[in-house]
């Protein structure tokens, strides 16, 4: 126990006033715990100054040590704690220490107290056995349920207390939610930046977590980037969870990666659902989000489970239909101002064995959010490059086809190695091969695709910005981005109560084009009076409904074999 001297050089040690981080301590909290440290005969009270020197021990610091001076309990101390105390991420965390009596578990306090220059002042341990087990192998069961790099429950640990909890309020009133978090393409994160840097996001994930989560509350770490968190509904608030998100994201912020991270929640009016049930809700929420914001939540919804069995039914049979030639690439044909044929879009569909087609909204979407849309680009573009070869010495030879580059291949593949290899394997003119790549895609990594784009231009190819004004960052992009083609989004043509406006910035983005070197591309183009308004406009390219909807390769040649610069096409 404390003498008086040593409570007073206490006092002055937690009464300096400092700033606290958001996941430390309040001053008022550190000293309520170490009043109950100096009390108690069971918590164990270390401190250290500046240079890890001991400055206090309490008596069940040397009984739990099973130390008798200050020098071998410094020395002990350390060697237990080292791992933690390099590179401290947590304000609370729990640990096996290997006692004469066997393992036990204890929970840590640490609390760093700073000067008001930054510098560091000491460093208080409060340890208390969390788990107490009189067979000494606590720290087993402890292991089995917890998860070792971020001290949190793992999903065997989670599920368990869940079930334990579950039971004891089944046929309570109160609401729940459980809440399975996400970190979008943490995978692809590991892969580029190394397993150290994906550990780091792990622990500052887990630690904010913790400590922004009630006493009541349960959380772990299920697997992966997937953190599980289940709380009474008096405990909900959705702000401060999107807060909590926000906080995760600010931590990790850095010129590497920018992270957006995503949220199912499932609630539920009672506890009569088993564990799994519930994570299999929340995940199907977390699945279901297709937004690309840094942060996004999605509440359970039963029509997700339909929308749920569908994707699964795309994604497992994408491969095989991939390998048996199912998808096919359709063609649109782009006009010139005399509406004469000058190129078309390849643009793909799922054409099963039964002819039935699958159109595009129904599977890409899925394709994207499982990261399987790269396969399938790939592939549509060596079907433009085999089509290219084979109009070579036809009356279409003439002829270019554009195919589109999506925001998800240029992180799963190198774009311009497939691309300029494809156009040496068929030996296609690369000025052919027009490269439709969208806004979302460029604003992603700016610098990145600006060096990809000047690297294509130099080959040959035609690069068009997809969608163009469909963003928010139109016109700062086009500062930028040395483009061929600017392809404006059919929403300028669609009918509203702002069509006056919508043509003027039509005929300002087509003025601002052709200043910049730049020709013009509108698609949606449904009625003559669309057509004739562009024109005088000088929109060089058109293409919609007016002209055809996208056909098979096959109807396409028929369609327009000899006659694509001769006549009209309409």
């Amino acid at each position: 126990m404390f003498n008086d001297d040593a409570y007073f050089r206490f006092g002055n040690l937690i009464g300096y006033r400092d700033s606290f981080t958001d996941t430390a301590l309040t001053n008022d909290k550190l000293v309520g715990l170490l009043q109950q440290a100096i009390k108690s005969s069971n918590l164990t009270l270390v401190c250290f100054d500046e240079k890890n020197r001991l400055t206090y021990a309490n008596t069940r610091a040397f009984e739990m040590f099973n130390v008798t001076s200050s020098d071998s309990l410094e020395r002990v101390f350390f060697d237990w704690i080292e791992t933690y105390s390099k590179h401290l991420e947590y304000s609370n965390w729990c640990q096996v220490y290997e006692a004469l009596d066997g393992e036990k578990v204890y929970d840590i306090t640490c609390q760093r107290i700073h000067t008001s220059e930054g510098k560091l002042r000491n460093s208080i341990y409060i340890i208390d056995e969390c788990v107490p087990s009189s067979s000494g192998k606590a720290g087993v069961r402890y292991r089995q349920m917890h998860d070792p790099l971020t001290g949190l429950l793992n999903r065997e640990g989670f599920c368990h207390v869940v079930e334990e909890y579950r039971n004891r309020h089944k046929n309570d009133r109160g609401a729940h939610y459980l809440i399975i978090t996400n970190i979008r393409d943490f995978k692809l994160i590991n892969q580029i930046h190394g397993d150290k840097f994906g550990d780091s996001i792990l622990k500052t994930t887990g630690r904010i977590i913790k400590s922004l989560m009630y006493a009541d509350d349960i959380y772990g770490r299920l697997y992966a980037d997937k953190f599980a968190i289940l709380v009474p509904e008096k405990n909900f608030d959705k702000a401060m969870y999107h807060s909590m998100i926000n906080l995760i994201r600010s931590q990790i912020a850095s010129e590497k990666q920018t992270l957006r991270l995503q949220a199912g929640v499932y609630k539920m009016d009672t506890m009569m659902d088993d564990v799994s049930a519930m994570c299999d809700r929340a995940m199907i929420a977390l699945n279901s989000i297709k937004s690309e914001d840094p942060v996004t939540f999605a509440f359970y919804d039963p029509e997700m489970m339909k929308q749920a069995i569908t994707e699964k039914i795309v994604v497992t049979h994408f491969e095989s239909a991939l390998k048996n030639g199912e998808f096919r690439i359709y063609l649109q044909p782009q006009v010139n101002h005399h509406e004469e044929l000058i190129g078309c879009e390849a643009l793909v569909r799922w054409k099963k064995d039964d002819n039935t087609v699958i159109p595009p909204n129904a599977f890409i979407p899925v394709l994207e959010k499982s990261n399987l849309i790269s396969h399938l680009d790939a592939y549509v573009w060596e079907l433009a490059a085999i089509k290219l070869r084979e109009w070579k010495h036809t009356e279409f030879r003439d002829l270019y086809i554009s195919v589109n580059i999506s925001p998800r291949d240029m992180e799963f593949m190198d774009v311009y190695e497939v691309i300029t290899g494809l156009a040496k394997k068929y030996d296609i003119d690369p000025s052919k091969l027009h490269l439709e790549i969208t806004e979302t895609a460029i604003m992603r990594n700016p610098a990145t695709v600006s060096d990809m784009i000047l690297r294509l231009k130099e080959d040959g190819f035609i690069i068009e910005i997809d969608d163009f004004g469909s963003g928010y960052s139109s016109l700062n992009m086009l500062k930028d981005i040395r483009a061929d083609v600017v392809k404006i989004d059919m929403g300028f043509l669609r009918k509203s109560e702002n069509e006056d406006r919508s043509r003027i910035i039509l005929d300002s983005v087509i003025y601002m084009a052709k200043r910049l070197g730049m020709s013009t591309v509108t698609e949606g183009v449904e009625t003559s009076q669309q057509f004739e308004e562009l024109n005088s406009m000088g929109c060089d390219v058109y293409q919609g409904y007016l002209y055809s909807k996208p056909v098979s390769i096959m109807d396409f040649e028929k369609k327009y074999s000899r006659i694509y610069k001769s006549e009209k096409i309409i």
